[in-house]
């Protein structure tokens, strides 16, 4: 079994803004499927705060390689596209290791999935998997003060 490293949504917004909005890149994150709603949550109030920018996130069973590529295409401001990808979703997959190219041009995008999705992501889209910026185990950020 494959270890990645582990990171928190704040980390996480936090290398990102390194590379800046503008900047190509592509982040597979890991996480537990009960906590994806929110990493999600948290994804979108970090990047909000941190860099003032909105995330744009489709559900990958709902989404076409079209569809992504004409969302993408018609933002015309800076921000954070996410994918959260639920459950396998071969043909998507696979046009998006096709036309990687759209992917790269709108700035840094995340997928967030399960380990056994990542996992067939990076077997299966070498494309994909060759302009990867980093494969992270995410969760939700602790609240203020630790849990509870």
């Amino acid at each position: 079994m494959i270890t990645f490293p582990r990171t928190t949504v704040f980390g996480l917004v936090r290398r990102v803004a390194a590379t800046e909005l503008t900047n190509p890149s592509i982040y597979v994150l890991i996480c537990e499927p009960e906590a994806m709603s929110a990493v999600q949550s948290d994804l979108a109030a970090e990047i909000e705060v941190q860099l003032g920018a909105d995330l744009r996130s489709f559900d990958a069973s709902h989404v076409t390689i079209d569809i992504l590529a004409q969302a993408i295409a018609s933002n015309r401001t800076p921000g954070v596209t996410l994918l959260a990808m639920a459950r396998w979703e071969h043909t998507l997959v696979d046009s998006i290791d096709r036309n990687i190219v759209l992917l790269t041009q709108v700035g840094p995008v995340l997928f967030l999935t399960s380990f056994d999705v990542a996992e067939r992501i990076l077997t299966r889209a070498p494309n994909l998997r060759s302009r990867l910026a980093d494969v992270l185990i995410i969760g939700p950020d602790e609240p203020i003060g630790g849990a509870s």
